[in-house]
């Protein structure tokens, strides 16, 4: 079967929105591992917490700027699920192409919730019944073994965890500043060395790194003042 790309699907889920969906979603998930504290005892679950806490936020946000007006969000507690123009995007950290239970069971519950009919269309009638339908919109985050978002695909899954349609979004990444190994202590700046022929002590440096020069005391010789 050919690959269908979303908007030729649903013109509803244009490139645009698809790409702001998963930008939002890769770069709160990597700022929040990025300012994880390992050895303060930061782990991945809670900073997984974190980065699903922060994504809700960040598209509540994007909901309510009225920039936006295709995106929904329907949120309640840890309950997160997007909406585009009315379509339900589950989002998810985790494979594109095996889509766990409890996600399908996320969607098809939304599914249910917003009274959506299930394809009833019969080929007497002009048009082809999908088959293994309903259909539903997810968009997984693919992470390497630290967490942080390595891409991001939208693709249709059904009930049975059978998926199709698969693509992935142009998203940038931002590079990650490597961590320091544990006891290492951040490096002193080099020390200037003084100039040939002058004493090491007198080889002072200012707060801006340039040379210092330092002042001497010269003695002077006594001057009788007349009586």
């Amino acid at each position: 079967m050919d690959v269908a790309l979303p908007w030729e699907l649903n013109p509803a889920l244009h490139e645009s929105r698809l790409v702001l969906l998963a930008q939002t979603a890769v770069d709160v998930r990597n700022k929040a591992f990025s300012e994880a504290n390992r050895e303060e005892g930061d782990t991945s679950w809670g900073i997984g917490c974190k980065a699903h806490e922060r994504f809700g936020h960040a598209l509540c946000k994007l909901a309510d700027s009225g920039k936006h007006p295709w995106l929904t969000v329907h949120r309640d507690g840890l309950y997160l699920m997007p909406h585009i123009e009315g379509i339900a995007v589950r989002v998810y950290r985790g494979p594109a192409d095996k889509p766990s239970q409890r996600h399908l069971e996320a969607a098809r519950s939304e599914h249910s919730r917003r009274g959506e009919p299930r394809q009833m269309a019969f080929s007497f009638m002009g048009h082809e019944t999908e088959p293994d339908g309903p259909w539903f919109w997810m968009m997984a985050v693919e992470t390497d073994v630290e967490g942080r978002a390595l891409r991001a695909v939208f693709f249709q899954a059904n009930e049975a965890g059978g998926t199709r349609n698969a693509w992935e979004a142009p998203v940038e990444m931002a590079p990650a500043a490597p961590a320091p190994a544990p006891g290492d202590k951040p490096a002193r700046p080099a020390k200037q060395r003084p100039a040939q022929g002058q004493p090491a002590k007198e080889a002072l440096l200012g707060r801006d790194g340039r040379p210092l020069f330092r002042a001497q005391t010269v003695p002077l010789p006594l001057v009788s003042q007349p009586s």
